[in-house]
């Protein structure tokens, strides 16, 4: 190594400094530090770039191998989360004939629903549990959108291609790892195949590009970056914003016009004809509730305390990594799709953490793709002269703050679980809470049939809050309006109550402010007292119909739901 180093100062003026462990390289003429993050330089002494590459292709293909076991041992903590759960369930009396937001309101667009019908749809008829499906479908999508990442990177020519595949586990464990307790959600799947999208931006951005990208390439990297807009339309920004980077790159607007914005467009543009003739009853009744009543109850500064400060720790770590005089286009749009990225966070204004993931995830991609980047480096300015650590541990600090808020599960006690299994046999379940993970994944864990037609109370619970802020304003006729619709829901809800009798009704304890309006002003209370405690945790209490007998005993090898992969193999 030392004799490599003398050979390069004998060829110029400049000052040779070692970044990774085989190579050297130095800037004739230049007064600053040269730094080159090869990952592959050392494999020369192979004499063989194929061995060389057959090598990294073998240690990543082992390399997610590994992270995949270890990511479905780390999925029992955090099991199906609320929202997937509740999708499966849609998806399964969906496939048992009921329809869409008239039998069952879901709040969200149609294309949440549809993402999970194919592995839905695909365990029923294989005959297992669907989590274990739609487990498999998300890293499917993890897999797909990572390889075709890798072949739009590798088809452009970029620079850091190599180490960017040597990095490429590390990807796939930002995708597979660190969403936590957003794994599986709608934004998480829409992530994975937004980033061959923007991929495909990097390549355009390029000023030096030999070619560019073909026609079929830019149809499917446009189709696969369709997706998390069809989840939600106002990732649409997600898609503009690095559009607008490589116009203003290139200095031409045709980049905005490019073949995948087109094919991105007439997706969308055929999904809302799809929605208009299949789910009309979405655009006039959902849609305007959804803006009138869910959109307005906010939250903004737990969003600023817990992701805002950590976003920009993730950028300033790109700011510190960012390589003087050069534009990383790689880099630059990923940091740019990220920025995109916290206007849906703020503008849903809810604070969850799957929320959250399309702009961090992002933020890190950027942080890898500098950390894979061959630059120039120069001396740090005194405001970082603290800065002594390397930057892949800086990297890593920030992931590990980033990754806090997906940590935290809402799994359901084991004890509670167990305690109704132990009662109960395939029982009817109804739900009073407006917190979706009260009844879900629960309902799915004691292998019970949600009855209801909401997910959750948020409707009622809502416009109670929206009534009693108005109140508080002086704003008679906007109090008196919201207290219409929750009297309506409240009322609604009632009469399912009494219609259905579900045998297990899953009670949320610490909600008394819309709990007591149900139980004191609409008669829950008499529907309640033909119950029984059968168990309670700190959250929730479990009632059991008083005159609900248990079908028979549990049938030993039935197959039932699960709350994750590994209890449903169990």
């Amino acid at each position: 190594m030392a004799d490599r180093g003398r050979g390069y100062r004998e060829h110029g003026k400049g000052y040779p400094i070692v970044l990774s462990e085989s190579t050297y390289v130095n800037v004739p003429g230049q007064d600053s530090t040269v730094s080159v993050a090869n990952e592959t330089g050392g494999w020369g002494r192979w004499g063989s770039r194929d061995f060389a590459a057959s090598l990294h292709l073998g240690r990543n293909v082992l390399a997610i191998a590994a992270l995949t076991v270890l990511s479905i041992a780390c999925q029992v903590r955090w099991g199906t989360i609320p929202d997937t759960s509740w999708l499966i369930t849609v998806c399964e009396r969906i496939l048992s004939g009921e329809r869409l937001y008239t039998q069952i309101y879901e709040t969200n667009p149609p294309f949440s629903v549809w993402l999970y019908l194919p592995p839905v749809a695909a365990a029923r008829l294989l005959g297992i549990a669907p989590e274990v499906l739609v487990q498999a479908w998300t890293y499917l999508a993890a897999l797909v959108g990572l390889s075709f990442s890798g072949v739009i990177v590798k088809r452009a020519g970029f620079a850091e291609a190599a180490s960017l595949f040597a990095l490429a586990p590390a990807f796939y464990a930002m995708l597979v790892i660190f969403p936590g307790n957003a794994f599986s959600e709608r934004e998480h799947i829409g992530i994975a195949l937004f980033m061959p999208l923007l991929a495909l931006h990097a390549w355009r951005a390029r000023r030096d590009a030999t070619a560019q990208p073909g026609l079929g390439l830019a149809a499917l990297a446009g189709l696969s970056g369709s997706v998390l807009l069809l989840i939600k339309p106002y990732y649409a920004i997600m898609v503009l914003a690095p559009a607008l980077l490589v116009a203003a790159r290139r200095c031409s607007l045709k980049s905005v016009f490019a073949p995948e914005h087109w094919v991105i467009g007439g997706v969308c543009i055929a999904y809302f004809g799809a929605v208009t003739l299949i789910h009309p009853e979405f655009l006039r009744d959902v849609y305007p509730l959804m803006a009138d009543v869910y959109a307005k109850v906010s939250v903004f500064l737990p969003i600023v305390i817990v992701y805002g400060f950590t976003w920009g720790f993730l950028v300033f770590l790109t700011w510190w990594l960012w390589p003087a005089g050069r534009f990383p286009e790689l880099a630059a749009v990923a940091l740019t799709a990220s920025v995109a990225g916290m206007f849906p966070l703020f503008y849903q204004a809810k604070g969850w953490a799957y929320h959250a993931y399309p702009a961090i995830f992002c933020a890190v991609a950027a942080i890898l793709c500098l950390l894979a980047l061959p630059r120039i480096e120069q001396q740090q300015p005194r405001l970082l002269s603290f800065v002594t650590a390397p930057s892949r541990a800086w990297a890593l600090a920030g992931v590990a703050i980033a990754f806090l808020p997906y940590w935290s599960t809402q799994k359901p006690d084991p004890a509670l679980v167990a305690a109704i299994r132990a009662a109960t046999d395939r029982p009817t379940v109804a739900l009073i809470s407006p917190d979706i993970s009260s009844g879900h994944p629960l309902n799915r864990m004691i292998d019970g049939q949600f009855v209801s037609t909401h997910v959750s109370d948020w409707l009622g619970a809502f416009s109670l809050r929206l009534s009693q802020q108005a109140v508080l304003s002086g704003d008679t006729a906007e109090a008196t309006r919201y207290q219409a619709i929750m009297v309506r829901y409240a009322e609604s809800k009632r009469e399912e109550f009494e219609r259905l009798r579900a045998d297990v009704i899953i009670f949320k304890k610490n909600n008394t402010n819309w709990t007591s309006q149900l139980t004191e002003r609409f008669g829950f209370d008499a529907i309640l007292a033909r119950y029984h405690v059968l168990a309670e945790d700190g959250a929730l209490r479990i009632y059991l119909r008083d005159d609900y007998v248990r079908p028979g005993p549990l049938t030993v090898g039935r197959l039932t739901s699960a709350s994750s992969p590994a209890s449903a193999s169990d």
